[in-house]
């Protein structure tokens, strides 16, 4: 398992790593934005294609 999450910035596309268990970040450290999320690459499950798009509660017809 990899000891660094990575965030990236929706505004200037500044990317950076943190550590884990430091809390997740509020801002951009470039440009201060609060438009951040975790990058594409470090998504977890979601980038692996499982779940198909249902959330909780609705059933597939």
């Amino acid at each position: 398992m990899d000891s660094m999450r990575k965030f990236k910035c929706y505004d200037c596309n500044h990317e950076w790593e943190i550590a884990y268990g430091v809390g997740r970040p509020n801002e951009c450290p470039q440009c201060k934005s609060m438009n951040i999320h975790r990058a594409e690459q470090d998504r977890g499950y979601a980038r692996s294609g499982r779940g198909g798009g249902f959330g909780h509660g609705c059933r597939r017809s």
